[in-house]
């Protein structure tokens, strides 16, 4: 039953690979001018893994991330290293990219996760265990893009509304961003009277983003005064198939004025079985001073619950280093009936990030506090310390 997603998807990279190797045979790629100035700027410890030029080429890519998460339940501290960060996981994977005649280009990538041991999964009853199977294809697909008319996406990969709850220019997102679980989201909360609950941290805080990765076909218009609009359809076939079809349509901006940078996106779901999701988020960077605000919110419109919260950070980045920018930045959660009709779920949290630019690496910490009220239960608030470093090359 596991094995379809890994099949299926594959086949289509491939067949772009034949494709793009076709285009590229009929129309000789010239060589991209550089900018000698430019190139100085972008020069890291681990150079592109590419074969070709700009115009086409093959490209091996992928980071890692991994740190020490410290978690208080309120009645016990526990330590897991080495953990993978759930904000951005362990991956590597490949792009192909061919400029064609008339302003189209053509394209395909293949990519996997692998995090045997996630801050997404790790918790009070397996401190130790190392799931070296974990691994997960997140793309395998191939496109189609003109400046004039679009992008055709065809494959395993990212739905129209897909990232669409964050939007985030604060410069933290790898230790801390609206999806507040990925730090701790495994644990599990411990009751009033030190028992463990049958609650985890990630079934009460999640930001409705939209409908992830999905094998899809997805169409996005090209930019008009920086908006956007794409819409998808697809079915659910990794990591288990689900025979359920779903749709979504979203709509992004991204523009850059004399002295601010704002991003933006709003989507609506539906993940099947009569339910919509509503999500947005909106962030804006002062180019000049370093701050940085960024709101997400979302509603998710069930039968039997409504679930929903808001999202809200304030950052600062600075060049304090030579070595890159330092990031600093502080956020709260507050979520309603996510955990079930009636529940409250509240988080807070700090963040810094100190770029290694040459070294392609980014090194972070993070602290964040996890509370829940339910009407069936009393649960002791939770602290969690993320501390690592991913790399990516």
């Amino acid at each position: 039953m596991r094995q379809t997603p890994y099949i299926a998807p594959p086949v289509l990279f491939i067949a772009a690979l034949a494709a793009a190797g076709s285009v590229a045979a009929q129309e000789p790629s010239k060589p991209a001018t550089q900018n000698t100035e430019t190139s100085k700027a972008q020069e890291h410890w681990i150079p592109k893994l590419r074969v070709g030029d700009d115009n086409a080429y093959f490209e091996f890519y992928g980071q890692i991330n991994k740190g020490l998460l410290v978690y208080d339940d309120g009645g016990t501290t526990e330590n897991y290293f080495p953990v993978d960060n759930g904000n951005s996981s362990s991956r590597a994977g490949f792009r192909i990219y061919t400029l064609m005649e008339k302003g189209w280009s053509s394209g395909a990538n293949l990519e996997w996760e692998w995090n045997p041991y996630s801050t997404t999964n790790v918790n009070q009853l397996n401190e130790d265990h190392f799931d070296w199977g974990t691994d997960l294809l997140r793309k395998a697909e191939i496109y189609l893009e003109s400046k004039d008319y679009g992008k055709f996406w065809f494959g395993q990969g990212s739905m129209a509304s897909d990232t669409t709850a964050e939007v985030d220019l604060s410069g933290t997102s790898v230790v801390g961003y609206s999806l507040v679980s990925d730090m701790a989201g495994g644990p599990f909360f411990r009751n009033d009277d030190g028992t463990l609950s049958t609650v985890k941290v990630k079934d009460a805080f999640t930001n409705y983003d939209g409908l992830s990765r999905k094998l899809r076909v997805r169409y996005d218009t090209p930019s008009f005064g920086g908006f956007s609009f794409a819409t998808s359809v697809g079915t659910q076939v990794v990591p288990e198939e689900t025979d359920v079809t779903v749709w979504d349509m979203a709509v992004r901006y991204d523009e850059t004025y004399d002295a601010f940078k704002v991003g933006a996106a709003i989507a609506f779901s539906r993940p099947g079985d009569g339910n919509s999701i509503y999500d947005a988020s909106v962030s804006v960077l002062h180019l000049d001073t370093g701050l940085s605000l960024t709101l997400a919110a979302a509603y998710s419109d069930k039968e039997t619950v409504d679930g929903h919260y808001g999202y809200v950070k304030v950052g600062y980045q600075a060049d304090i280093f030579d070595v890159g920018k330092t990031a600093f930045s502080v956020d709260a959660y507050f979520g309603k009936d996510i955990a079930g009709r009636g529940s409250k779920s509240d988080s807070f949290g700090a963040q810094v990030v100190q770029n290694l630019d040459y070294l392609q690496t980014e090194l972070y910490l993070g602290a964040r506090t996890y509370s829940l009220d339910q009407e069936t239960a009393d649960l002791q608030d939770s602290f969690a310390v993320l501390g690592g470093a991913r790399i990516k090359f």
